[in-house]
Order: structure tokens, then C-alpha cells, then sequence
């Protein structure tokens, strides 16, 4: 964890006022310190254990603020709010390198050529995988965010096969159903089953074939590409 600490002082708390800081730490100390991906919590009470002093000296942050704040974190990326529970909201968190655009110079190491760069395990690289699909399925076009996606391998991979031409983002669903099927006949079976139609269909044949070709190429800062 000493990483995400490293990460959230130097690129996340300049983008946060006092009270989202401190809403944001006391979240992660309960939830992702403790490897809980999703935890519910009752702020009307936990407001009063964060934060003294920040508004009027000596007193907790207000009920109003606390819940303000906290719209303000799921706008700016660092939360998701997953509903109201009996016994308070449920939160999923996003760490600093889940959030999207916020780690940018030095995070992606710029002695890589783009061929060499690994996109399926590393962090920020997946993230770029992601954006590329412009936050869709690349198989089945399902809108995905940070909580619902992941990094599959087009082809079953080699070694060194975790390059933009063979790691695409796609939704739980297809990556659970695809196994070991070819890439192709995924699409055809999507298609017969009416989740494509043939419109979409021949898109994905053709974006595939882009992907091979290596034309979906993953946007990357000019700060970040060194030799790239």
C-alpha cells in the first residue's frame, strides 16, 4: 500500500479539497486497506470522526457538506456511490491508478517501445485499453466503467502477447463465454444469438482485423511517449 499513499499525495489530494481528502482516507481505511472492494457506510454518524476543525473550529463537518463532498469524489472519479442501504450508502472506492487520467508523467515507462509495452498488466497501460474501446465491449458494445471491466486477450497469448494488437477491454459476460473460441467465431455466435446486428457484427469483424493490423492504436500523451 505504500505505493497508493506515494500515488494519492502526489497526484490525487492537489486535486481535493480538506473534506475530500479526509472522506476519501477514511473510506479507503475501511474498504481497500482492508481488501474490501465495496463497503457501506453510515456518514450521517462517520462524518463525526473525520475532519474536526476544518470549517468551525473544534466541530465535525455538517450532514450537508458530508454528503456534497461525497457527490463531488464520484464526479471526479474516485468513488462510485452504489446505492442506499438500511445501514448507510454503499461506496466502492477507486484507487489513484483507477482514476482515470489522473497518473500521467513518469507512470508509463518512457524507455518502451510501443510494441513492448505490456497492456494487460500493467495498471495504467489497461486503462488506456479501456479508453481506446471508448469505454465499450469490443466484442458485444456494452457500455463498461472501472467496476465492471476487463483486459482480455484476443488470441490465447503466447508469451509477450499482452501488446495493444491482442489486448482489448471487454465486459464480464464475453470474457467468461469466449474461453478459447476464436475471436471470429465469438462475433458469429453474438450475432446468432441477436446481441449484434449484422450492421455491428461486420464492425467488430473489421475492427478486429484493424487490431491484428495494429491501427487501434491506444492514445497516449506526448509526455508520456519518450521513445515511443
Amino acid at each position: 500500500m505504500k505505493k497508493v499513499i506515494e500515488e494519492f499525495h502526489d497526484y490525487l489530494a492537489p486535486r481535493l479539497d480538506t473534506y475530500e481528502q479526509a472522506i476519501y482516507l477514511y473510506i479507503f481505511r475501511h474498504s481497500r486497506l482492508q481488501d474490501k472492494e465495496e463497503i457501506t457506510i453510515g456518514f450521517k454518524s462517520a462524518r463525526r470522526k473525520m475532519a474536526f476543525g476544518v470549517g468551525e473550529k473544534g466541530k465535525p463537518m455538517s450532514e450537508n457538506t458530508c454528503y456534497e463532498k461525497l457527490r463531488s469524489l464520484e464526479s471526479k472519479g474516485c468513488l462510485h456511490i452504489l446505492g442506499t442501504e438500511r445501514d448507510g450508502t454503499k461506496i466502492r472506492l477507486n484507487l489513484p491508478a483507477e482514476i482515470p487520467g489522473l497518473i500521467s508523467e513518469g507512470k508509463i515507462a518512457t524507455s518502451l517501445g510501443l510494441e513492448e509495452m505490456d497492456f494487460f498488466n500493467v495498471q495504467e497501460n489497461r486503462l488506456l485499453i479501456l479508453h481506446r474501446e471508448g469505454n465499450r465491449c469490443f466484442y458485444c458494445l456494452r457500455a463498461l466503467n472501472l467496476s465492471n471491466y476487463v483486459n482480455e486477450h484476443v488470441t490465447s497469448r503466447p508469451e509477450g502477447a499482452n501488446t495493444y494488437r491482442n489486448v482489448v477491454a471487454a465486459c464480464l459476460s464475453c470474457n467468461n463465454k469466449k474461453g478459447s473460441t476464436s475471436a471470429e467465431d465469438f462475433l458469429r455466435g453474438l450475432y446468432r444469438a441477436g446481441h449484434l446486428s449484422m450492421e455491428d457484427f461486420e464492425s467488430r469483424l473489421s475492427a478486429l482485423q484493424s487490431l491484428r493490423g495494429g491501427e487501434l492504436i491506444p492514445i497516449i500523451d506526448d509526455s508520456k511517449k519518450g521513445t515511443v
